[in-house]
């Protein structure tokens, strides 16, 4: 927990009291590797935070599933509809190993918002987070190669070759798995 507690600090110093405030709203809860955390077509009432392990964002398209996403300790775990407007989601998310995770319901995290300043700061960083990552994976997206976007992800998560399948890693990178397979050839 108190590495959880540090990286959510990172995106806002949150006072001991906010930090309580908000722990005292939610519930600690442990799934399985490969458990269907949020399911897409499917009106989500709750709100995670992984306090250990790691997840994948997903949504399926002409029978395959595309990876969005990755996220580990410190990050969220939601349907943006869902929380944002109480409608179903299109993202699915996977759990990739383990996790052990906060559970709130969003009701509960908007009231925390409304009611204590500092937490809706950090829930405004955290979006903010969010945000620039999507704009970040847009950009690379548009003006570097697969082999380069490959490169920057195993720089910025070391740790992603151990926990994420490569039909995940390949799927996020826009590729096929054999193109990862030359991809990684080539710096191995």
């Amino acid at each position: 927990m108190k590495d959880f507690i540090e990286k959510i600090r990172k995106v806002y110093p949150l006072s001991d009291e906010a930090l309580s405030l908000f722990i005292a709203e939610t519930e600690r809860v442990s799934f399985p590797k490969g458990h269907l955390l949020i399911r897409s077509d499917v009106k989500e009432k709750y709100s995670y935070f992984i306090i250990k392990g790691y997840a994948r964002g997903f949504f399926y398209k002409e029978d395959r599933d595309v990876t969005i996403w990755f996220a580990s300790s410190g990050m969220s775990l939601l349907s943006m509809n869902g929380y944002m407007f109480g409608s179903a989601g299109y993202e699915n998310i996977e759990l990739l190993e383990e996790c052990d995770l906060l559970k709130i319901s969003n009701d509960a995290l908007n009231r925390l918002f409304d009611r204590n300043i500092e937490l809706a700061n950090w829930g405004r960083r955290m979006s903010d987070q969010i945000i620039l990552e999507l704009e970040k994976l847009i950009m690379e997206r548009c003006f570097i190669s697969a082999s380069e976007r490959y490169h920057l992800l195993i720089e910025q998560e070391p740790e992603i070759l151990q926990k994420v399948p490569l039909r995940h890693i390949a799927s996020y990178l826009g590729i096929s798995q054999v193109s990862l397979s030359r991809i990684r050839a080539g710096i191995q």
